[in-house]
């Protein structure tokens, strides 16, 4: 996951301090399906079964859990997929609006973004994304991360289906930009509400818009600017 490295620190006082960091590690993960090579992605080496479930599923592979007959571990670096069906993409032209008629309390966003803020590996490296999935009613289900913002959403959407949870009851909380293959994943996945602490995109803007997903951007304590679907926002003015 990370290693010690020895770095020299300059400043504008012309004087270098010697130190030690932790640094993050990128590794080649490599996916098969049905005992083929699928896809090699650039990832952090933890929770790589939710990964390889979360990717297939966001790629069209799968549409449930079900749809997998073995998924195993074969190493630090492979993960084994075997499906039931013989695998197919989905297209863009199957994404499905959202229409979600539940609000949540801002208060339980601004919670969770507290905890994402606290992610562990982050803390140690300032090298890793995070994601955090909550119900809501503001139970959080788990915080994942990851070097890649979008292998970070999947290993999430991964866990979630695996795990069985109703991602249509959910919102999810990242840390990286809000990109329009960002908001894919989360309407594949159905989840209504996606919100960073980082920027959005004027294309993510407007898939949100068409599909029915909220999208929340520069959430920090006490603000937040939400760009589509705000009405599943509620008590914002607390006083």
């Amino acid at each position: 996951m990370f290693s010690k490295r020895d770095f020299f620190k300059f400043t504008q006082s012309k004087s270098y301090v010697s130190g030690i960091d932790l640094v993050a590690h990128e590794e080649n993960i490599l996916i098969t399906v049905n005992k083929s090579p699928f896809v090699t992605l650039r990832a952090s080496r933890s929770d790589l079964r939710e990964l390889a479930i979360g990717h297939l599923l966001t790629c069209g592979v799968i549409k449930r859990y079900d749809d997998i007959k073995h998924i195993e571990t074969a190493d630090d670096y492979v993960v084994n997929v075997e499906l039931k069906t013989k695998p197919s993409l989905q297209e863009k032209s199957d994404f499905k609006y959202i229409d979600a008629n539940w609000a949540i309390n801002v208060k339980i966003i601004f919670d969770g973004m507290r905890l994402l803020e606290d992610a562990p590996f982050y803390r140690k490296t300032g090298a890793f994304h995070g994601a955090i999935l909550m119900h809501n009613s503001g139970h959080q289900y788990f915080l994942l991360e990851d070097i890649s913002r979008h292998n970070v959403v999947e290993k999430a959407i991964g866990k979630a289906l695996e795990k069985r949870v109703k991602m249509e009851e959910c919102l999810m909380l990242i840390s990286g930009r809000l990109m329009c293959e960002l908001v894919s994943k989360i309407l594949i996945a159905k989840i209504p509400i996606l919100g960073s602490v980082s920027a959005t995109t004027c294309e993510a803007i407007e898939m949100a818009q068409k599909y029915g997903v909220t999208l929340i951007g520069f959430i920090r304590e006490g603000r937040m600017n939400v760009y589509t679907h705000p009405a599943r926002i509620t008590d914002f003015f607390l006083g």
